[in-house]
């Protein structure tokens, strides 16, 4: 389906056109018409399907049927659940009105509060914005959400596991009692989730699920691991992948700021141009490494789960676990990373001893084996030991009663 047949207004068609794309993806088939008709709706589709165009397209179709002048209360608020994710949802949203006299302003952390109190005295129609900062400047008065009529919510469930829920509905009492919310994520799985979801969503919500089931990674991702025994070894391997002719940019994910720092400075080392992001660096900092990656002037990105969503830089094909996440799906999120709008590639993870109880996890949810492989001269050493073998031994009695019972024994035996 082209755009043109979504009933669009062509101010929206145009800003489309400029973008490259003619036809709609499935997901923007689906929604974009529930969201013109005013529905609420519960959607999930795979990373990198085009969700953010599904939900920004008729947002700016909603400001433009309602006609209205700019105000300092906005219209549309979206909320994402990172900085660069917010960005990136800014970014499509300044390109999508760029041929309309809409204004649109971004609001997240690691900026002065003075400065967001100076754009939220300006006009506005779509705030785009992260929670926890939107809440701190709506808790000092500087925030006016009386006029919201369309609500967005991206990466839901990522929202979930950051801990925003508070914050969000806290953002939610003080939105008009009438007002259309949209929810889109990744997964809807889990108790947590539907509660979550029914408590900002009304009855007559519209739900679209596509893809591939939440618990899989995009077919066209390639997923292999390698056993390493230390990190020097890890390091061998590490260089290895990196110089193959099929990586264009690589994300490398570890667990802590220090890891980044730490690696950032192997690969460099390595003669690699690269750079780090977790969610501790300054936002002006965050901001130019990603323009870096954009520009082709970094190979290598060594990033925290921070930048597991949000991050669109279609020239990414390889993602390296260096530790596996502590989630499974996180390491879906990951591996989606490497694949842009159904574009082949890798998902790579460098399993030590630690690692292996997280990857047995992490096929059990998916329902799926990750293939061992293996790179002549730089096999593993160590025989792999599954994280059950302790279970077999015999244990000792640790319980307190058990242990008294066995002492009394001892000296009564003694005794005869």
């Amino acid at each position: 389906m082209s755009f043109a047949d979504l009933d669009l207004d062509p101010t929206i068609e145009q800003a489309i056109h400029d973008l490259g794309f003619e036809t709609a993806t499935e997901i923007q088939e689906k929604a974009i018409p529930i969201a013109l008709d005013g529905s609420d709706l519960l959607a999930t589709a795979p990373t990198g399907t085009g969700k953010t165009i599904a939900f920004c397209a008729p947002a700016i179709q909603h400001i433009l049927d309602r006609d209205e002048q700019s105000t300092t209360a906005p219209k549309v608020l979206i909320l994402a659940p990172s900085r660069e994710l917010a960005r990136q949802i800014y970014n499509v949203v300044e390109q999508l009105t760029k041929h309309t006299r809409i204004l649109s302003h971004l609001i997240i952390g690691g900026i002065p509060y003075g400065m967001q109190q100076q754009q939220l005295s300006e006009n506005c129609d779509i705030l785009v914005a992260t929670p926890g900062r939107l809440v701190e400047l709506d808790e000092k008065q500087w925030l006016d959400l009386t006029d919201v009529s369309y609500f967005v919510i991206d990466e839901a469930d990522r929202m979930l596991d950051m801990g925003f829920v508070s914050a969000i509905n806290h953002i939610a009492k003080e939105l008009p009692s009438e007002h259309q919310t949209l929810m889109f994520s990744a997964t809807l799985e889990g108790e947590k989730m539907g509660r979550f979801a029914s408590a900002l969503l009304n009855s007559e919500t519209q739900q679209i699920r596509l893809g591939e089931s939440s618990r899989t990674v995009p077919s066209q991702i390639r997923q292999i691991a390698y056993r390493v025994d230390s990190e020097e070894h890890k390091e061998a391997v590490l260089k290895h992948l990196l110089t193959q002719d099929r990586v264009q940019q690589a994300v490398l994910f570890v667990s802590n700021r220090e890891h980044v720092d730490v690696w950032v400075q192997r690969i460099r080392n390595m003669g690699l141009m690269c750079d780090g992001l977790h969610g501790e660096m300054k936002q002006g900092d965050r901001s130019e490494h990603m323009k870096q990656m954009k520009r082709g002037r970094l190979q290598v990105l060594v990033a925290t789960d921070v930048a597991s969503r949000g991050i669109d830089l279609p020239e990414i094909n390889t993602v390296i676990n260096l530790r596996l996440p502590r989630k499974a799906d996180s390491y879906i999120h990951r591996a989606g990373r490497a694949s842009r709008e159904g574009a082949p590639g890798d998902c790579v993870s460098l399993i030590d001893i630690n690692d292996l109880p997280m990857i047995e996890k992490i096929q059990r949810f998916m329902q799926a084996n990750i293939k061992f492989g293996r790179i002549e001269g730089l096999e593993a050493k160590t025989k792999a030991r599954s994280p059950n073998a302790k279970k077999n031994k015999k244990k000792k009695p640790t319980d307190k009663k058990a242990i008294a019972a066995a002492v009394k024994a001892k000296k009564s035996a003694a005794k005869k």
